[in-house]
């Protein structure tokens, strides 16, 4: 596998992982639909596979890739924004 090629494979594995997290989250709002729950300790191991792939996929194809990696980052400080606004005070 040539390096343009396993760059792609390795960035869109990333934002396979990125996207999940939203994925499901819609799929919740969907009645009926079976709910698939997660800790937070399992989506913070899925984005910092995420941020691995993206860094690898950045580095092999000359950093076209970079972006991928602000994709798990902002999943992240959304979800701890949307933790504490949630949170009463």
């Amino acid at each position: 596998m040539n390096t343009k090629s396993s760059a792609s494979a390795f960035g869109y594995a990333s934002l396979v992982c990125s996207l999940s997290f939203w994925v499901l989250l819609a799929l919740r709002l969907i009645p009926g639909f079976p709910r698939i729950d997660l800790s937070f300790n399992y989506w913070l191991a899925i984005w910092t596979v995420d941020l691995v792939l993206a860094f690898v996929a950045a580095v092999r194809d000359s950093g076209k890739w970079i972006w991928g990696v602000l994709l798990p980052l902002g999943s992240f400080f959304l979800v701890i924004v949307l933790i504490h606004l949630r949170e009463p005070h």
